[in-house]
């Protein structure tokens, strides 16, 4: 008599999932009905759309069409669309380079409460991209960034610590938001974490 093996069966599942998937990929395209929703005026639906043709998923990558989408969402209030916009102008992607434009999209996203446009608009300041440059100015935003739980902050205000970049070095508080980072998944925080302790 056969036995069925739980590995076995393991990889059955596996195999019967990747199918599925694939089907779903294949003949549930999100496209057109994103699309329909992004031309009656639906600001997610927009920002949905301009994600679809910046990654070229289930559309040709089109950065053009990307910035016109998020455009759109933008002005329609999206705070994630007004991100992106952003990291359009400031890389050229769909439009002319634009660095002003694009802090000034940054700070935008910020004001409606963005918190990856936060992080990028203390970039801004800390590397003058669009601005006069401010260390200062770019720690605090980063830091209160950080102080609202974003992992990604914590790990640069702590790097920012570490180097003593628009702050006054300090170990301490550089270890205290790599271990805050870590706590919430991010993955270079541990190794800092061992080189800072290493150091003591």
């Amino acid at each position: 008599m056969q036995t069925f093996h739980p590995v076995a069966a393991g990889i059955l599942l596996l195999l019967a999932s990747a199918t599925v998937l694939v089907l779903y990929t294949r003949f549930r395209n999100p496209f057109k009905q994103i699309l329909r929703h992004a031309q009656a005026g639906e600001a997610d639906a927009q920002y949905r759309l301009g994600v679809l043709y910046y990654q070229g998923i289930h559309a040709p990558k089109n950065y053009e069409q990307a910035f016109f989408w998020f455009q759109k969402s933008a002005e329609n209030g999206n705070a994630r669309a007004m991100t992106a916009l952003a990291g359009l102008y400031n890389a050229g992607q769909g439009c002319r380079k634009n660095e002003t434009q694009a802090f000034r999209s940054y700070q935008t996203a910020a004001d409606w409460g963005d918190l990856e446009a936060r992080i990028n608009l203390a970039v801004c300041y800390l590397q003058g991209i669009g601005v006069s440059k401010n260390e200062s100015a770019g720690f605090e935003i980063m830091k209160a960034a950080a102080d609202d739980h974003s992992p990604l902050a914590q790990f640069l205000t702590a790097d920012l610590y570490e180097r003593g970049f628009g702050v006054e070095k300090n170990d301490t508080l550089a270890l205290k938001y790599y271990i805050l980072a870590a706590k919430q998944g991010e993955p270079r925080s541990k190794e800092r974490i061992k080189k800072l302790k290493a150091k003591k």
